[in-house]
């Protein structure tokens, strides 16, 4: 069952790059950033930064019981447009600079998965994400422009392919839709994906749910990535999270 934890993963990746969108206009009024922003930060400046993202974050006394921490990590805009370069959704090198991103942080948590989750369900995979931006315009226009792609009606097909790929799942059909969800932070976004999928050596049907969340506060996006297999978690703990995640973000800018 091991298997199911890549594509877990897949949703993350997909969804979290602070991209998702066609390619959009550079707004007249905002200077875009260095593309060089990060690679001259002082060393005590990535430091107060990459402090900064942490602090941002959801950490693991803040999740449901029964979480591990497999993975964290900071990405540059170079690193995150170098990982998505095959995604047509996800924003370019020249789109992160011009938003003014200026470091990313992301921190992967999964639950033990058995042969029990079949029949029983559960949530297989949690990730949470932070960046932070020159400013607040750039990280609504970095908001916008994953909302637009989000709705973007070739975007489902995309992610299905991309999903289908990460493991070699026969996927049946993959739909998003936005969700309807509590206000936090100055500006949100929530969707639900659902898949229907076959995994090798796996003789029935698997049905995942997968839910992301983005709240931006000032000049920070923070996001909440879950996926579950069968029925959802209730929407209430994912808004709990958020809560609870709005809260990080306001003492990290105090």
């Amino acid at each position: 069952m091991r298997l199911l934890l890549p594509l877990a993963a897949t949703l993350a990746a997909f969804l979290v790059a602070c991209g998702g969108g066609d390619e959009t206009e550079t707004s007249p009024t905002k200077t875009p950033a260095s593309p060089t922003a990060v690679a001259s930060m002082t060393a005590e400046d990535r430091a107060a930064t990459e402090t900064l993202l942490k602090a941002a974050a959801l950490r693991l006394e803040d999740l449901p019981t029964g979480f591990t921490l497999d993975e964290e990590k900071f990405s540059t805009n170079e690193e995150t447009a170098e990982e998505q370069k095959d995604n047509p959704y996800a924003p370019t090198l020249e789109d992160l600079n011009r938003f003014g991103r200026l470091l990313a942080y992301e921190a992967n948590y999964s639950q033990e998965v058995s042969a029990g989750i079949l029949t029983s369900g559960g949530t297989l995979y949690l990730q949470v994400a932070s960046a932070v931006y020159e400013d607040s315009e750039g990280a609504s226009e970095a908001l916008e422009f994953v909302r637009e792609g989000a709705s973007d009606p070739g975007f489902a097909d995309e992610f299905q392919q991309n999903f289908a790929s990460s493991s070699g799942v026969q996927v049946k059909s993959a739909t998003i839709s936005p969700m309807s969800f509590a206000k936090v932070g100055d500006d949100r976004l929530a969707f639900e994906i659902k898949i229907s999928a076959r995994s090798p050596g796996v003789d029935t049907d698997l049905e995942f749910v997968g839910r992301i969340v983005g709240v931006q506060r000032d000049r920070i996006i923070d996001s909440i990535t879950m996926l579950d297999l069968g029925t959802p978690s209730p929407v209430q703990e994912l808004e709990d999270l958020a809560a609870t995640l709005d809260e990080r973000m306001k003492e990290a800018l105090d």
